[in-house]
């Protein structure tokens, strides 16, 4: 049996800005993201982590909480590993990831003229861009990356790990599996068939919707 994990940041007060990337913390979402995170890993077999201090991924440890998301490295020696941002929100009719993408490393596109600006900045085509507020990554591209790591993390990009991700992943050949964005994650809007993502200034939509 393959091992899985579910992993999440969620570090308590923490909200800045630094350049294009917001953190505003919004103590029920976040619990609510959490406890729905749980929920999901244990419906699908899966461990659950959180990532609680800003230093807890140590090689990013001076870098924006958004590079925490680089804590997927220390869970290498599994074989299929969630992420989901703590402004994301799962729901219960999602179905099992782990059965769906087997050994394929996927997410959605992150489409808009933004972020065509992002994919040039970075030198990428826009169809190789993915919204890193969601993934589903495999032991595979973890191995084929990790050894990049320190090159990568010595430079600055827009919007922090997201675009240290892509950016790495696009120069290694690592392409992933497009999930329909909205089912699984709504970056144009906010509300999606599996899940719903209060990304940046979607936030103002909080409370629309009980959980």
């Amino acid at each position: 049996m393959k091992s899985k994990i579910v992993f999440q940041i969620n570090v308590p007060g923490y909200g800045r800005s630094d350049k294009l990337t917001a953190f505003t913390y919004i103590q029920e979402m976040y619990e609510i993201s959490e406890r729905n995170a749980k929920r999901y890993a244990e419906k699908c077999g899966a461990d659950y982590y959180k990532v609680e201090v800003a230093d807890d991924f140590k090689l990013a440890a001076h870098k924006h909480l958004d590079y925490q998301k680089l804590k997927a490295y220390d869970f290498i020696d599994y074989d299929q590993i969630v992420y989901f941002d703590s402004d994301y929100i799962i729901k219960d009719n999602a179905p099992n990831l782990f059965e769906i993408c087997g050994d394929k490393f996927s997410a959605c596109r992150d489409p808009g003229k933004a972020v065509l600006a992002l994919a040039n900045d970075l030198e990428m085509p826009i169809e190789r861009y993915f919204n890193a507020g969601f993934m589903y990554l495999t032991k595979e591209v973890l191995n084929k990356s990790k050894d990049s790591l320190v090159k990568y993390l010595a430079n600055d990009y827009s919007y922090e790990g997201q675009g240290m991700l892509n950016k790495m992943f696009f120069d290694l050949d690592i392409n992933f599996n497009p999930l329909p964005a909205s089912d699984w994650n709504p970056v144009n809007r906010c509300f999606g068939t599996y899940a719903d993502h209060y990304a940046g200034a979607k936030k103002r939509n909080w409370g629309k919707i009980k959980y």
